[in-house]
């Protein structure tokens, strides 16, 4: 079968982009039985890894763009982003009708925004919902704020829907993410397809260091998690120090705005070290990983990266709802400042607790979210998408 993917971040197996590491294996796994191709936006710095899709994909259609860390953004950049993120999905659009690929699969609702209905089976990938985290602003703001949040949220949620009802199916990466995209449009043709975790980890053996706080995730494209580090490092960590002084706090991952560079030359419990290429050294060595998630989207693939890699968990209950581990098993859900903060140092002082989480979280893992188990999903899905068509013509 020849396959078109569309996806708005580069895929690659050192994606800076979580999701673009996910599409990555899904390509490459597709690639033994299927002919693939790839239309990608593509940052300028990142061209040179586009050889490494070469043994995947027949052929790459790369749309390149230029962009800034999101703290230096100004309003004509945001303009410059928003008719990229058009002109990305018009070009992906004119591919897809061209009629010559028996299946598409757009990565990404922006991705979408453009990509009319055409005579070709065709798949959204989700990856987030985006009209949920714009519904849950609403109650965190307040006077003309909160108009615009709920201006905000009406807007995004008629656009979702619009975009979503051109595709023939729609792969969301938790059962609550298929229901909350059902409560929108009970006519959608949703199927969960879990997103695998534990892809980069290769079983070294890595000593725990004690009292290292790690929040890991990537900061350039996602202000929720700069949001998410800046809420912990101000709210949480403070209350944590209180009782742990030597307590470290580590921000992990790429494109930091300024906003998170500049904490360590204030505090020296604080490390923030961009990108890093062995995720595995990082989850292991840390006391605990914090997924402070606020306001949630999709499921939080830093968590099951974590849990996979036996690091304990401590996060909120946004960032397990799309997940669905058992609190006080598999991870600890948290919500407020003071009880995360005691759910961390729970897991600092008592190190039973810290090895009880860490197994159940990996064996969670494992039951539900491997490789094999996703890819049999998406096979199945092309075969029903194709029957279909073919019942109808």
């Amino acid at each position: 079968m020849k396959l078109l993917f569309v996806s708005l971040f580069l895929p690659g197996e050192k994606a800076t982009h979580a999701g673009g590491r996910y599409v990555y294996e899904i390509i490459k796994n597709l690639s033994r039985r299927h002919e693939i191709h790839l239309a990608s936006r593509v940052e300028e710095c990142e061209i040179p890894a586009l050889e490494g899709l070469r043994p995947y994909c027949r052929k790459v259609y790369p749309y390149s763009y230029r962009t800034k860390d999101e703290s230096e953004r100004g309003l004509p950049d945001l303009i410059r982003l928003g008719l990229n993120y058009i002109g990305f999905s018009r070009y992906a659009a004119k591919l897809a009708r061209s009629g010559r690929f028996d299946m598409v699969q757009v990565e990404w609702v922006e991705s979408a925004l453009m990509i009319g209905k055409g005579r070709t089976p065709m798949i959204l990938d989700a990856h987030d919902v985006i009209t949920k985290p714009a519904e849950r602003t609403i109650g965190r703001v307040r006077g003309i704020e909160r108009f615009l949040a709920l201006l905000r949220y009406r807007v995004t949620r008629a656009v979702e829907r619009r975009i979503m009802k051109r595709f023939d199916m729609v792969f969301t990466l938790s059962e609550y993410d298929r229901d909350y995209l059902l409560g929108i449009d009970a006519g959608l043709r949703v199927k969960t397809v879990p997103v695998p975790a534990g892809m980069d980890l290769a079983g070294r053996n890595v000593a725990k260091e004690a009292d290292t706080i790690l929040f890991l995730a990537s900061y350039k494209y996602r202000k929720a998690n700069v949001d998410a580090a800046l809420y912990f490092y101000r709210e949480v960590f403070p209350l944590v120090r209180k009782t742990r002084p030597g307590a470290r706090f580590i921000i992990a991952g790429y494109g930091p705005p300024v906003d998170l560079t500049s904490l360590p030359g204030k505090d020296p419990m604080v490390t923030v070290t961009g990108f890093v290429e062995n995720t595995e050294e990082w989850y292991k060595k840390a006391s605990v990983f914090v997924a402070p998630v606020l306001v949630g989207g999709g499921i939080i693939v830093k968590v099951l990266d974590a849990m996979a890699a036996g690091a304990p968990v401590v996060t909120t209950p946004y960032g397990n709802e799309g997940i669905g581990a058992v609190p006080g098993r598999d991870l600890l859900v948290a919500d407020g400042a003071e009880a995360f903060a005691a759910a961390v140092l729970g897991v600092l002082g008592d190190r039973e607790l810290a090895e009880n989480l860490s197994q159940g979280g990996r064996a969670f893992v494992n039951r539900h979210f491997s490789l094999a188990a996703t890819m049999n999903q998406i096979e199945s899905a092309y075969e029903e998408l194709l029957e279909g068509y073919r019942r109808k013509g």
